[in-house]
C-alpha cells in the first residue's frame, strides 16, 4: 500500500489543515468538511482505519456507518436542505475513479437536483443504475469492479459499475450549479466554502444538546 494521504492527515496532531479536522466522530468513523466543496455543507464520511472503499469495509461496521450517515444527513438537512450521499468506489489503488484518494470516503452533499439522472450520459458504455445497498458495494469490490454508489433520497441506493472516469459526480454537480470548469478539487479547493461549512456546523453544535445523540462533537 502506498502512503495514504487521509491516514497521514488523520494521524497528525499539529498543523492540521481545517478540512482535515473532524467535525463529528463515532467509534470507527469521522466526518470531515470537504476540500474542494462546490457547495457549502459538503462533508466526507471517512473510516478511521484504512480501507480502499466503502465496499471494502467489514460487515461489522455497516450498522455504525449507516447510523452515522443518517445522523450527519439529518444535520445537513436541518442546516441546508435536501442532501445526497454518493461514493466513487475504487476497486484498488491508482484507479481514475479514486482521483488519487485511495481511502474510503462517502460524500454527503446538500443538493436538490437529480444527480443519478444527470450522471447517466457520463456512465461507462453499457452501464446503468440498479437498486442497491451497501452489500452491493461489497459485492462489486469483491469482483474487482469500480463502482458509483448514490443515495438520493437518503437510504434509497443505486449502483453502476464499469470503467468510471475521475470525479464523475463532481462534474455533474459543477454543471448543475453552472460552474462546469470548477469541478477539480485539486485546482479549485474552494477554501471559503470549507470555512463557511465549518462555521455553520459549529453554530449548529453550539445550539444543540449533545445529549440528543450518541455521536461526538469534535473539539473546535
Amino acid at each position: 500500500m502506498r502512503s495514504c494521504m487521509l491516514c497521514t492527515e488523520l494521524a497528525r496532531t499539529h498543523g492540521v489543515d481545517p478540512w482535515n479536522v473532524p467535525l463529528f466522530a463515532s467509534d470507527n468513523f469521522v466526518a470531515l468538511p470537504s476540500i474542494g466543496a462546490l457547495v457549502e455543507g459538503w462533508l466526507l464520511l471517512v473510516p478511521k482505519n484504512h480501507y480502499i472503499s466503502i465496499g471494502a469495509l467489514p460487515d461489522t461496521l455497516f450498522a455504525e456507518l449507516d447510523a452515522f450517515k443518517s445522523f450527519l444527513c439529518s444535520v445537513l438537512i436541518e442546516c441546508y436542505g435536501l442532501t445526497v450521499a454518493f461514493e466513487h468506489g475504487a476497486s484498488k489503488e491508482r484507479r481514475s475513479v479514486g482521483c488519487g484518494v485511495d481511502h474510503a470516503h462517502l460524500h454527503l452533499v446538500p443538493v436538490s437536483f437529480d444527480l443519478a439522472n444527470l450522471a447517466l450520459p457520463m456512465l461507462p458504455c453499457g452501464a446503468s443504475w440498479s437498486p442497491a445497498g451497501l452489500d452491493d458495494c461489497r459485492s462489486s469490490h469483491q469482483r474487482g469492479e469500480d463502482y458509483l454508489y448514490i443515495e438520493q433520497p437518503i437510504s434509497f441506493g443505486r449502483i453502476a459499475t464499469g470503467d468510471i472516469g475521475s470525479q464523475l459526480f463532481r462534474r455533474v454537480i459543477a454543471s448543475g450549479i453552472g460552474s462546469p470548469d470548477g469541478y477539480n478539487w485539486r485546482e479549485h479547493p474552494h477554501v471559503e466554502r470549507v470555512m463557511a461549512t465549518i462555521s455553520r456546523i459549529r453554530a449548529w453544535q453550539t445550539s444543540s444538546s449533545s445529549s440528543q445523540h450518541r455521536f461526538l462533537f469534535a473539539a473546535a
